[in-house]
């Protein structure tokens, strides 16, 4: 559910408005003024007039007993669906695009300009730079430090002891405690989603959060994009560079360290204590285990299994990739001798 210190609610809206926006046919239980308050994803525990789409199997099985408003999706996960839900169900051949087009009339991003009549909190010892800006129902922390030209958007929250450098801008997040980001950092930005539609690509509406725990150090010029539905979420202690770039709905463990240049993608899964060699780069929906560590440049497509050293492009084992590295150079030598 998007959070209310960070969207505007414009719901509710009548279901069958809904389909309209959508372009979606009603396929079942598809009452016109039912209600539609919000949208959500399909994992959420509570789905009550909730506009949600699934997309493939794996997310229509999450709705297995559960009830929700509006769920969009292909006509084959619909019919699949009749009878194992509680809600009213929408056929569309692109049910991505057709959430992207309704879900953008049920929230709205809360601006320093929509937040101007609410006054931010500012603790005892928090000091923030003149020329910083500080949105409605913001919240800095005791000790806190808020630098030259920085942007706190309307509800964020700021941690005792945190530090943010000149230029930085923070939408859509909770910062713990002791946390230092920094200068010309963006926090809380919208994740690269786009739906293709006819017309072009459509901008997926990017209505999660940014949570970092306290003690993370964040770099200069790092960008960790807020979750599409859900959060993107960086641990305890852990300690990221400069240019590093987190894509939407990241989970990162705790003390885990991000070498410059890294890109880690949407939703991939990182345990606690893992390391990430320079530019190295990490495929979407992935994981890696506990522990492990990643070599710089490596190129990560395929889940890594905890305590495991992984490097090359393909990423693949370390002792693995060091003997394919040295079997080639010793046929190119082989090839060059016979020259």
């Amino acid at each position: 559910m998007p959070d209310p210190r960070f969207f505007v609610s414009k719901g509710p809206i009548a279901l069958g408005e809904i389909l309209r926006l959508s372009g979606a046919a009603a396929f079942a239980d598809c009452a016109p003024t039912a209600s539609i308050f919000r949208a959500a994803a399909p994992d959420e525990a509570d789905l009550s007039q909730a506009l949600i789409y699934v997309d493939d199997a794996k997310h229509a099985g999450l709705l297995e007993g559960k009830r929700f408003g509006l769920c969009i999706a292909a006509k084959k996960h619909c019919e699949a669906l009749v009878g194992r839900g509680g809600g009213a169900l929408a056929a569309a051949e692109n049910p991505k695009l057709a959430f992207a087009n309704a879900a953008a009339a049920l929230h709205e991003l809360r601006t320093l300009e929509s937040a101007a009549n609410r006054r931010p909190t500012i603790a005892d010892g928090a000091r923030v730079h003149s020329s910083a800006q500080v949105g409605g129902d913001a919240q800095i922390g005791a000790g806190s430090r808020i630098g030259p030209n920085a942007v706190i958007g309307p509800g964020v929250i700021i941690g005792p002891r945190t530090v943010v450098a000149e230029g930085v801008s923070i939408w859509c997040a909770c910062l713990g405690a002791d946390v230092r980001v920094g200068a010309n950092s963006a926090i809380g930005g919208p994740g690269f989603g786009y739906a293709a539609g006819p017309q072009g690509l459509v901008r997926i509406p990017q209505l999660g959060r940014v949570m970092i725990g306290d003690a993370v150090e964040i770099g200069a010029v790092a960008c960790i994009d807020r979750g599409a539905l859900g959060d993107t979420v960086i641990g305890r202690g852990t300690k990221i560079d400069n240019l590093v770039q987190i894509a939407h709905n990241v989970r990162i463990g705790e003390n885990c360290v991000l070498a410059a240049q890294v890109g880690v993608s949407g939703s991939v899964l990182i345990g606690a204590r893992v390391q990430l060699g320079g530019q190295a780069g990490i495929a979407d929906h992935g994981s890696i285990g506990d522990d492990a560590r990643i070599a710089a440049k490596a190129g990560v497509f395929r889940n890594v299994p905890p305590g495991e050293t992984w490097g090359g492009y393909p990423a693949r084992p370390m002792a693995e990739w060091l003997r394919e590295t040295a079997a080639a150079r010793r046929k190119k030598k082989a090839s060059d001798h016979d020259d």
